[in-house]
């Protein structure tokens, strides 16, 4: 199941640099808000230069909704749709897919130690917020794609090591 999921990070890894602040962008995490605010972006072995970098999660089951909605607006597709495709396996995509998965693409190029902070953050980072359009229709949390990331949320305002939440976590998506 995990290389299944790996399958939908075979783009480029970015960081962006935003003032003093390196950060590591997600989507639905305020991805478009940090890359517009992105001095300089670091691409895959860059990456690798880095001392720290910051990364900011979202509350899982709030994610996963905006995820459902977006990829629903982006397909022109009806959000129960959607959400009952990805419940059956069918679908996934990097708008809903959990976030550690964001994690283990990082850890392609960097081996070192992340500050992982609240999305709320973002605020202390740029003044840049693209909102979102259109309201998002509730959609039940799906435990294969919130679980993971309700346990790194353990981890919120803590330095701790990007191997070490990669190790810990990476059996629960096999």
């Amino acid at each position: 199941m995990l290389n299944h999921w790996a399958s939908l990070f075979n783009t480029d890894c970015v960081v962006a640099r935003i003032g003093t602040h390196l950060v590591y962008p997600i989507f639905k995490v305020g991805s478009t808000s940090l890359m517009s605010a992105a001095d300089k972006i670091l691409v895959n072995e860059e990456i690798g230069q880095c001392r720290h970098i910051e990364i900011l999660l979202r509350d899982p089951g709030v994610r996963f909704v905006s995820g459902i909605n977006q990829y629903s607006r982006l397909n022109n597709m009806d959000v129960s749709e959607v959400w009952q495709l990805a419940r059956s396996g069918k679908l996934v995509d990097r708008h809903f897919a959990p976030q550690f998965l964001w994690l283990l693409h990082l850890y392609r190029y960097f081996k070192g130690t992340v500050m992982i902070r609240p999305f709320e953050y973002i605020k202390k980072i740029t003044d840049i917020h693209l909102a979102k359009k259109g309201i998002d229709q509730p959609v039940p949390e799906l435990t294969t794609f919130v679980d993971i990331d309700y346990r790194l949320m353990d981890s919120i305002n803590k330095k701790v090591s990007l191997k070490k939440i990669i190790e810990e976590n990476r059996d629960a998506l096999s």
